[in-house]
Parts: C-alpha cells; sequence; structure tokens
C-alpha cells in the first residue's frame, strides 16, 4: 500500500466544501447522499411546522378550558 492511497492524496474526487457548486454532482454517490439530507431535513422542517400551526390554532381557540 502507498502512503498517497492511505492519505487520499491522490483522489480526485473528495469534496473540499460542502457548498452546492463545489461539490461534483456527476456522482451519484454525492447525489443520493445530498437528496436522502435535504429529503429528511425537509420531512422534519414539514413536521415542525405543522406541529407549530397545530399549536397556534389550539392555543387561539376561544372554547378553550387553559
Amino acid at each position: 500500500m502507498v502512503i498517497s492511497e492511505l492519505l487520499c492524496a491522490g483522489l480526485k474526487r473528495s469534496v473540499a466544501s460542502l457548498l452546492p457548486w463545489d461539490i461534483p454532482w456527476y456522482d451519484p454517490s454525492h447525489a443520493v447522499f445530498f437528496i436522502a439530507l435535504y429529503g429528511a431535513l425537509g420531512a422534519i422542517g414539514m413536521g415542525l411546522t405543522v406541529a407549530l400551526a397545530r399549536t397556534l390554532i389550539n392555543l387561539l381557540k376561544k372554547d378553550s378550558g387553559h
């Protein structure tokens, strides 16, 4: 094993930053990862939005017994 392989110095598809324009989108593994990541973040965000909306609706009801 060569040390450059161990240190990944010759790896051409390494990502230097997480900015969208620096990611090699032609590599399917990157696309699958980011689709899953943004899908999970979107689902969490929608769930939090629905929970917040339902909480506000319940708080603003006039007939609540709180």
